[in-house]
């Protein structure tokens, strides 16, 4: 009966190999922004901080995530994506020094944590 055959399924790529072209092409894309901060205006910085944050934390490089993240913020303490992926970013951070035994990496980022809280309240109520 045909009613029982099985439907032939598409192969799929596996992820694996998927992921060194996404790589390439995070990577990509971060020189292209790079080179656009090089060659851009102090005034233009902000979204291009908030784009190279965001690709490295697509590409899970946790560290530069966060420094593009906290000069955008530092430049503009408008609430948005940097703020949120931060607070992401930071409990990653310290989850990870928790998975190592690390108190001062913890201690560093729920630092940070509270820090980003408080600005945030700030940002809210104007008083910054």
């Amino acid at each position: 009966m045909s009613f029982f055959k099985r439907k032939k399924q598409k192969q799929q790529p596996e992820a694996e190999e998927q992921q060194p072209v996404k790589k390439e092409h995070l990577l990509e894309q971060i020189d292209i922004y790079q080179n656009k901060l090089a060659s851009s205006d102090q005034d233009d910085h902000v979204p291009l901080f908030n784009m190279l944050g965001s690709l490295y934390f697509e590409l899970e490089d946790y560290d530069q995530a966060i420094h593009y993240y906290e000069q955008s913020i530092e430049q503009n303490k408008a609430m948005g994506k940097a703020f949120t992926d931060l607070v992401k970013l930071y409990n990653i951070k310290r989850k990870q020094a928790s998975s190592e035994n690390d108190r001062d990496g913890v201690q560093y980022y729920l630092q940070k944590s509270d820090e980003l809280m408080k600005l945030t309240k700030d940002t809210i109520r104007g008083n910054m």
